[in-house]
């Protein structure tokens, strides 16, 4: 009865393991940092059971035949636990049948690299001496609790190390950390059949009952999500204490996401909260979130007329294209005064899309018209520029007068299609006169670039795309026209071939290349 109050007063803190399943780069752990494996041998076998758990459904059995030796059950502790901070290590037994004699082992890290090894002499395994259930006061087809510091252990190989209590043990490894336990049943040598049930292994704060969701990875969905697609969320909640509670999960949404549904349903007249009543103890489940992000859009006109004369810089751009960013929706679980919080960042993947930056540069007269269009997948323009090089007046001060400044006209394009990889640009540059018009679409299926132009100076035209390269530099007092033009047609990128035409005066020149 003591050992039984003893519990009940070290295990009334409820943990209620919660982990918020993110699409991040996250290591995969389970609900508890307390990681087992169950033995498997010829003979002997340790396996989970759905018998009769002391805590929830589920615990595990541990059986040895008559030709085997024992079955084990190996636990993991990562991080690992400073032995300073072992304030508690129990389990609950339920001996079934033979006299079956209990072993614990414990694995020391005192190197700090997080591991064991049997040839450094700063790590260091103790192992308790055995115990049969009856030696222990233990009594079968019950459940009975075997306290980990009513043990006697000795040091593994260390005839200096005398034997005590895991007290004494502690303050002779102070420093060193544990990184893994064994707990093995061996066969009594009387019975066909030696077996025993386990359940709720408590170390420290961290407990193992067995139970199907308590392994379960805390990533449990993708990384990131593509904007203005479904992200699923997992909560993963328990009640690892030894009374029913109740329970709420209320959720913190992030703005830019929006909430499609979930299962279980929240509670009614709400999207965001879930409560359960009397949850058993060592009841766990999951409630899954179904969420949007948001998907930047955009659509537009512009339609326009300028013309002067002067000193004139125009520029311009659009762009379908955004980048990545980040989403946070927390979560928090309340159980009477406990209470527990948790996060999920996912990295929305950036949007690829088209780029369409022009410019005109110059001194003199300039008429522009325009018709630009564009949504969150296409950029379709349509302009016409018409331009004179003359002098333009300045005036600087009224001392000096004004000051004449003749510039010459330049004027670019430059149109990208990330999506399928293609790169088109023009440049007109040192031009006394320009008269260029071109129309342009770039879109996820078709993609096109028609020019036009009547220039006196110099011009490069440059094109991109997947597995080739065009380049054409032109001076003198030219006309050309040409077309580039790419289309998306069953999975298969389509070239249509690109043209250029040119003309020019006997007295001009024209180089190509």
């Amino acid at each position: 009865m003591d050992r039984l109050l003893h519990c009940n007063r070290s295990l009334s803190l409820i943990i209620i393991i919660l982990i918020f399943l993110q699409m991040s780069t996250l290591s995969c752990t389970g609900l508890t940092d307390l990681d087992y494996r169950l033995s498997k041998l010829k003979h002997a076998d340790a396996s989970l059971s759905d018998q009769q758990g002391f805590h929830g459904e589920s615990c595990a059995e541990m059986t040895v035949e008559s030709e085997g030796n024992y079955a084990r059950i190996y636990i993991y502790l990562d991080p690992p636990l400073p032995v300073e901070d072992l304030d508690q290590f129990s389990m609950w037994l339920y001996p079934q049948s033979g006299d079956g004699s209990m072993e614990v082992e414990l694995y020391f890290d005192g190197d700090e690299d997080d591991s064991y090894d049997s040839k450094n002499s700063m790590d260091a395994r103790i192992i308790s001496q055995k115990r049969s259930c009856l030696q222990a006061g233990m009594s079968n087809n019950t459940w009975n609790e075997l306290d980990g510091f009513d043990l006697q252990y000795d040091k593994y190989k260390d005839n200096d190390f005398p034997a005590g209590s895991l007290d004494d043990c502690k303050s002779r490894l102070e420093g060193k950390s544990i990184v893994k336990i064994y707990i093995s049943i061996y066969k009594d040598a009387n019975a066909s059949e030696t077996s025993a049930l386990i359940d709720y292994i408590k170390i420290g704060d961290e407990i193992i009952s067995f139970e199907t969701l308590e392994k379960e990875d805390i990533k449990d969905g993708p990384s990131s999500a593509t904007p203005g697609g479904l992200i699923t969320y997992t909560i993963t909640y328990g009640n690892n204490g030894l009374e029913p509670i109740d329970l709420v999960v209320k959720e913190d949404y992030d703005p830019r996401t929006a909430f499609i549904t979930s299962y279980p349903l929240p509670d009614p007249g709400t999207f965001d909260t879930w409560t359960f009543s009397d949850l058993p103890p060592g009841a766990h489940g999951q409630i899954v979130i179904k969420m949007r992000s948001r998907k930047p859009s955009a659509n537009g006109v512009i339609d326009g007329h300028v013309s002067g004369k002067g000193f004139i810089s125009r520029e311009g751009m659009l762009s379908t294209e955004f980048e990545s960013y980040l989403i946070t929706n927390n979560v928090r679980i309340l159980a009477g005064e406990f209470n527990y919080s948790a996060a999920a960042t996912t990295r929305i993947r950036p949007i690829i899309g088209s780029t369409l930056a022009f410019s005109e540069h110059g001194s003199g007269y300039c008429r522009a018209d325009e018709k630009l269009t564009y949504n969150s997948v296409s950029i379709s323009a349509e302009r016409n520029i018409l331009a004179e090089s003359s002098p333009s007046a300045i005036n600087i001060s009224r001392e000096r007068g004004p000051l004449s400044l003749q510039g010459d006209w330049s004027a670019n394009l430059r149109a990208k299609n990330d999506y399928r990889d293609i790169r088109w640009s023009e440049r007109y540059y040192q031009g006394k006169d320009i008269n260029l018009s071109y129309r342009t679409q770039l879109g996820k299926t078709l993609s096109y670039l028609q020019t036009a132009a009547t220039f006196r100076g110099q011009a490069d035209r440059t094109a991109i795309w997947p597995g080739g390269v065009s380049d054409t530099h032109l001076a003198g007092n030219f006309t050309l026209a040409g077309q580039v033009r790419w289309r998306w047609a069953n999975k298969t990128i389509s070239p249509e071939k690109e043209w250029l035409a040119c003309s020019c005066p006997i007295e001009d020149s024209l180089i190509s290349a």
